[in-house]
């Protein structure tokens, strides 16, 4: 930092830190079981408390109903995290663009690089609070679509490791599992999007930063087909390829995807490289408001890649 320098003292208790809580690790690694915890002294075990013999089992859980409700069981806890990281950071977009409107006019005259990559990827004039959001939003939808990948990356992982063979001998068919899994992930990806544009209304509100309402919707829940499209592409690949495979490889579309979209526009590609990925049909909503027909295009796509996963899983041998 300016003005600061180095504080030795400061470093040296850092790395006695280091040394000191890494050895603990070490000694507490040796001591538990694997997959286990390290128990604690008795005074401070909970007491236990005894379970009568109807209510060991959560023979009534509410999500053992069905495929999908076991499915949104699973779901639940990694998309609570994952909503909080993209309403989260939404929201603080929002407040941190209302916090430096009257600092941004300097930083884009001293930075003409900074000023054109904005205005490109904003898509709209600097003079306005919406456009910097804008290029800020750009990573809404980059963020829903890893956690696609993650969802993706279970459902093959869970196949290849033969969970799913455990439900299919319930018995339970096919084609009904597939889609209870991707129906439970579409109410996860619409509840992020839902969660996302409330927060982001709500910052909007406490900041006084003035948003067109229809296009900050747009913005919010324009994200949800994109999510939607890579996890049907990560359940088609699935069926083919390995866990590892099929990972890989929507993570390296996914990166491409977002290449093309931020660095192409400063690279003056065509407007048919651009059209490439993915975001491209995104478009800039919070400007312009959503391109619906480019939405009805992914969605269409997202649904063909869909029921060819559903043939593939229907006809092939499950773990193959």
């Amino acid at each position: 930092m300016p003005g600061y320098g180095t504080n030795p003292g400061a470093m040296l208790l850092l790395l006695a830190l280091c040394i000191l809580l890494s050895g603990a690790a070490l000694w507490l690694f040796a001591r538990r079981d694997v997959g286990g915890t390290v128990a604690l002294p008795s005074f401070l075990r909970l007491p236990e408390r005894a379970v009568r013999p109807e209510r060991a089992l959560p023979v009534n859980a509410w999500s053992l109903r069905s495929v999908y409700t076991r499915s949104l069981g699973m779901i639940v806890a990694p998309a609570c995290w994952w909503t909080l990281g993209i309403a989260g950071f939404a929201g603080w977009m929002v407040v941190v663009v209302k916090q430096i409107e009257t600092k941004m006019a300097p930083i884009f005259a001293s930075s003409p690089i900074l000023k054109d990559l904005i205005t490109k990827v904003g898509g709209g004039d600097l003079t306005t609070n919406a456009t910097i959001l804008s290029a800020f939003f750009v990573l809404l939808p980059l963020l829903l679509m890893a956690f696609a990948v993650t969802q993706a990356n279970r459902w093959s992982a869970d196949e290849e490791d033969g969970r799913l063979e455990l439900v299919l001998s319930t018995p339970q068919p096919r084609l009904r599992v597939l889609l209870g899994r991707f129906a439970a992930l579409t109410t996860a990806t619409v509840i992020i999007g839902v969660l996302t544009l409330a927060v982001t209304a709500l910052a909007s509100a406490a900041t006084g930063l003035k948003l067109d309402g229809g296009n900050l919707a747009a913005a919010t829940l324009g994200m949800i087909p994109l999510g939607l499209l890579l996890a049907a592409i990560g359940y088609l690949l699935s069926g083919w390829l390995r866990t590892a495979v099929d990972t890989g490889l929507l993570s390296f579309l996914l990166v491409i995807w977002f290449f093309i979209s931020f660095i192409g526009p400063e690279l003056n590609w065509s407007d048919a490289a651009l059209r490439l990925s993915a975001f491209y049909y995104y478009g800039t909503p919070l400007l312009h408001g959503l391109p619906l027909l480019d939405m009805l295009g992914v969605l269409a796509v997202s649904i063909v890649a869909l029921v060819l996963a559903s043939v593939r899983f229907v006809r092939k041998d499950i773990g193959r």
